[in-house]
């Protein structure tokens, strides 16, 4: 009995102690090695078992362990995943090593973020790295061949000018066709905000975003991603992350380059002599029949007698010659001071930084320079609750000329002014051409004042309080205020303001105040192999502008340039509106595994700008993925790391419209514009605008098809998109009769769509210890075709020679076919037979009365035997037909070399400059290809005769000015010296680089104008790919340093 009695009592003490074993809790804290701070939303996981829980906001956690011997898997998005094992110990405290490959592969989404692994949206990303160094002035330039299904022109190569950025082609006519661009959550405002005429020359509200401050762009191509924003986001969403601070040691870092900038191109232009030669010949050819009379016995005679030009009617070897495009392009200085601050502790981080952007444009007379200044702080108060504000304020002045589309600008003048003509005449004054209105070009640099300064404070402040473990919430703040102030002063000495102006001079200002609040909870929580991520929001953004305009002429003279002095007031008048968006959103996120991923999106949104009963649009989302590498079968292809499918399908608005586009307007009379009713000085109203009460917002419905691989772990990857995207209810600009008062209305009719594949490939080809090689390439198809339109289909012109059409793409070029040039008059007498029995009129002609030989012989392509309007056709499209990019990285022990070059294929442009600079029919300057023009003894050519007056119009819109706009171009090209770890810290600094980099470098292109990359209505998507007088890229060579401390 005894021994049973102590063998009892042994197992009662021993059952206590074996039940605590398998019943055991531990907890502990999860940080990051690089800097400390904790890591909240950490999966902490029994390996092998369900059982599990996620750190909560200061990275701990608590764990109830089943058993004796436990191994714990800590894994977290960008870090790598990390074993322990348990043993007596109840705490600890674990360190996660970042992961550089998955910090990588994590991008920004519509108020959030996520692994690149598990999106199902078609989302890319631009990182810091790859726009470090690169001369450009805004965002969207450094975008450029950088990422798959994107197109970025830049409209001209004026400073601050206006960049043209297309997301998965055009899918508006009239409305606005730029993304939504997100600034650290706060979408603003872009665009141009000038009130006064610079030709096409636009500004760019997104040069007030210091690129050197961006930490990444994310762009979201489709409505998986994009539908979050709803009514704005139909042409994509352009999402920029800035900098934010780290803890640790405060790091000081100091990015400066300084270089030169000179024009991409020239076009060799005629020599005085060749001009004046050439006018004859036009005179000649014109008025043969009167030439050689005895009333005027010379070509001489007549010019001087019956057109009165005496000074043209010389012997063309006694006129001088001035280049005047050497007198305008320079080159031109260009430099960038950047400076950082980098710094915190566990509860406070902060990065400050401030920078000074000078260029000085290639064009004499332009300039652009910004300073910026930036605080990026977040402080932690306690567990739960974290604070923290984005803000930004700008201020940019520049020198703005005239130019794009307008003959009276800089390097406009340069090329139409006649080169016949003394920069300077003998008195000092400046040279002018006395039977044109063509300015000078160097006074059209140096005398008008146009000065242009925009301020801008963009501020957000965020609150973020864990209400539960797995429940978030968070408010933001924000508010976007800009100022802009034009100033212009055209003084006497200039064509456009000598007598009777006497001077004029222009002031304007334009105002807006954004603001915005919103408020988001975020619930996250896994069970298992289960993930759920669900998000709902509100929003509401209110914009605020006003405007001011004045104006005045005949000036006391040119010293003092302010509207006081103006002795007319020709203009005065002011304006304000406002419009508001509330909207409320969500979006649910579930995943199983990791390996099967499902997500919904839905936002409502109401705008004021439309009337009641239309204001608010439902826009919805929904999208999958399917990790087929992580399932068993794959396990032994191990040269697959990754393999997936996506697929998505949503809608997306575009409202951006006049903020009372849909109403009947009465306005007050206008001076200006000569509208309104006014009577003896009394004022009056007049109607000013029709309205439709039914306007609401173009609607894009979009599927996207897609595959992501990996190979070789990832040192190959290819992602694969296929898109359709169907716009309905374009916002159009419908005719009226002129009987009722208006001649256009706004309202939604027609549709188009787009569809294209896109590519973007990866590679690792080379990765040691001293020597790395990446590449890079992506290309994107894209076709784009109109379905329908207003008013029952009808076609309708848009700019020069742009023509809108139901079955062709938007920015479809029409015109007249050359065919060849007549070589003798019995070519023109047989086709004017043709024309006569075909038409049966006696009279009738193939082309006018006055073709003769030397002129273009235009396609009748209807065969009705004479050329009209109907023998237009569609001559091609501003389309490309693909655009891409490639960029190659190396690295050999401390020296780095990186170049990219950009490609479009397939798209037209229009060079409108040439039937001005080629027209050989007035007294504008002209390109030297006119040396090759026809003449009796020179027909083997496509160059037509020069004759006065144009009297076949041979300068009419055909494909001889439609040329190919294909181009290669080495964007950027950078090679690089970084200074050894120990060899820096001898100079007591952390860092030293040194780089030299040159931009727009070479192009390859068979376009005539000066640069292929352009667009002069810029902001038309209809017009899109004309060149009229704008001025080409810069090529731009640059040295600078990163230092850091």
């Amino acid at each position: 009995m005894k021994k049973i009695l102590l063998i009892f009592l042994a197992l009662s003490l021993c059952t206590p102690g074996g039940v605590f074993a398998q019943n055991k809790k531990i907890g502990g804290r999860v940080t990051s090695s690089d800097n400390g701070m904790p890591l909240p939303g950490v999966s902490v996981k029994v390996s092998g078992s369900r059982n599990g829980v996620q750190t909560d906001s200061d990275g701990s956690f608590t764990l109830n362990l089943l058993g004796r011997q436990y191994t714990i898997v800590f894994s977290f998005i960008g870090y790598l995943p990390q074993t322990i094992t348990i043993g007596s110990n109840s705490t600890y405290n674990v360190k996660l090593v970042s992961d550089q490959k998955q910090l990588n592969d994590v991008v920004v989404i519509g108020y959030g973020s996520e692994s690149k692994r598990t999106i199902t949206g078609a989302i890319s990303r631009v990182k810091a790295a790859e726009i470090q160094g690169r001369p450009v002035t805004g965002l969207d330039q450094a975008l450029q061949g950088l990422v798959a299904g994107v197109q970025v022109t830049s409209a001209s190569g004026t400073p601050g000018g206006a960049v043209t950025v297309r997301v998965r082609g055009v899918s508006t006519i009239n409305a606005d066709s730029q993304p939504l661009y997100v600034i650290d959550g706060t979408p603003i405002q872009t665009g141009s905000n000038s009130q006064i005429g610079f030709g096409n020359g636009q500004t760019n509200a997104l040069n007030d975003i210091n690129p050197n401050d961006i930490e990444s762009i994310d762009v979201l191509k489709d409505a998986a991603a994009a539908a979050i924003y709803g009514s704005r986001a139909s042409n994509g969403v352009v999402i920029v992350t800035t900098r934010r601070g780290k803890s640790g040691k405060t790091s000081i870092d100091l990015d400066y380059y300084t270089g030169i900038q000179k024009a991409t191109a020239r076009i060799d232009a005629l020599t005085g002599p060749q001009y004046v030669q050439l006018y004859q010949d036009a005179v000649q050819n014109r008025y043969a029949a009167s030439i050689g009379t005895p009333a005027y016995p010379t070509v001489a005679s007549y010019i001087s007698a019956a057109l009165n030009r005496p000074l043209l009617a010389n012997d063309p070897g006694t006129y001088p010659t001035t280049n005047w495009q050497d007198q305008v392009f320079r080159n031109a200085p260009i430099s960038n001071y950047n400076l950082s601050i980098n710094g915190g502790t566990e509860k406070t981080r902060f990065n400050i930084t401030s920078g000074y952007f000078d260029q000085d444009g290639i064009l004499k007379g332009s300039d652009y320079n910004r300073f910026n200044m930036r605080l990026n702080l977040d402080h932690t108060i306690n567990d739960k609750f974290k604070i923290g504000t984005s803000t930004s304020f700008n201020r940019s002045t520049s020198s703005r000329i005239n130019n794009d589309n307008n003959i009276y600008g800089v390097l406009s003048s340069a090329i139409l002014l006649s080169p016949a003509i003394n920069a300077y005449n003998a008195d000092g004054t400046y040279g002018r051409d006395v039977y044109s209105s063509v300015e000078n070009p160097i006074a059209a640099y140096k005398e008008p004042l146009n000065l242009t300064t925009a301020e801008r404070l963009l501020s957000n402040i965020y609150g973020e309080y864990k209400l539960l473990p797995s429940l978030t919430f968070k408010t933001n703040f924000a508010a976007d205020d800009q100022i802009y102030h034009e100033r212009r002063f055209v003084p006497s000495t200039l064509n456009a303001g000598a007598a009777p102006t006497n001077g004029s001079g222009i002031e304007a200002y334009y105002s807006d105040l954004n603001l915005l609040n919103e408020n988001i909870l975020t619930f996250n929580k896994s069970y298992g192999d289960h993930s759920f991520s669900i998000l709902g929001g509100q929003s509401w953004q209110k914009d605020n502008n006003e405007t001011l305009f004045a104006s005045g002429t005949n000036f006391p003279g040119n010293d003092i340039r302010r509207l006081s002095a103006a002795a007319v007031k020709t203009d005065a008048s002011s304006a304000g509106s406002s419009s508001t968006l509330v909207s409320f959103f969500g979006r649910a996120n579930y995943s199983y595994k990791n390996r099967y991923i499902f997500s919904a999106t839905l936002r409502s949104d109401g705008s004021s700008r439309f009337a009641d009963g239309h204001r608010y649009g439902y826009f919805p989302a929904i999208s999958g993925a399917w990790l087929i590498s992580d399932e068993a079968f794959m396990k032994n292809i191990s040269w697959v790391s990754t393999l997936k499918l996506r697929s998505s399908w949503g809608k997306t608005g575009n409202n951006f419209v006049n903020d009372f586009a849909s109403r009947t307007l009465i306005s007050a009379y206008n001076t200006t514009a000569g509208q309104g009713i006014s009577y003896a000085g009394v004022a009056g109203l007049y109607p000013s605008q029709l309205g439709d009460p039914n306007l609401t917002w173009e609607k894009t419905t979009s599927t996207d098809i897609a595959v992501d691989f990996g190979f070789l772990k990832d040192r190959i990857t290819l992602s694969a998109d296929v898109y359709y995207r169907k716009t309905n209810d374009l916002l159009a600009p419908l005719p009226l009769a002129g009987s009722t008062g208006f001649t256009t209305y706004t309202t939604n009719a027609g549709s188009m769509y787009n569809k294209g594949l896109e590519l973007d490939l990866q590679t690792i080809n080379i990765k040691s210890t001293d020597f790395s090689w990446t590449t890079n390439f992506n290309i994107s198809f894209n076709r784009n075709k109109i379905l329908s339109l207003a008013n029952n289909n009808a076609p309708y012109a848009s700019g020069f020679g742009s023509w809108v059409q139901v079955g062709d793409p938007i920015g479809a070029f029409r015109g007249y076919k050359v065919s060849g040039i007549f070589q003798n008059q019995a070519e023109i007498d047989q086709l004017n037979t043709v024309a006569r029995t075909k038409t049966g009129n006696a009279t009738a002609l193939y082309q006018v009365q006055a073709t003769a030989p030397g002129d273009i012989r235009f396609e009748d392509l209807n065969g009705d035997g004479v050329i009209t309007s109907e023998d237009q056709t569609i001559l091609g499209s501003a389309q490309p037909k693909f655009v891409g990019g490639l960029s190659n990285s190396f690295k050999y022990k401390m020296f780095d070399l990186s170049m990219l070059w950009q490609f479009s294929y397939g798209n037209k442009v229009l060079n409108w400059a040439r039937s001005f600079a080629e027209g050989m029919n007035a007294i504008y300057g002209q390109f030297a290809t006119t040396l090759d023009r026809w003449t009796p003894t020179h027909t083997d050519t496509e160059m037509p005769r020069a004759v006065l007056g144009d009297p076949n119009t041979n300068n009419r819109v055909s494909d001889r000015f439609i040329e190919n706009g294909s181009y290669l171009r080495m964007k950027n090209l950078s090679l690089g010296f970084s200074l050894p770890d120990n060899m820096a810290t001898k100079l007591h600094v952390r860092k030293l680089r040194i780089f030299a980099a040159a931009q727009n470098l070479a192009t390859v292109t068979k376009y005539k104008g000066f640069d292929p990359e352009v667009s002069t209505f810029n902001s038309t998507p209809a017009s899109a790919g004309t060149d009229f007088l704008t001025a080409p890229q810069a090529k731009t060579f640059t040295f600078g340093v990163n230092i850091g401390f």
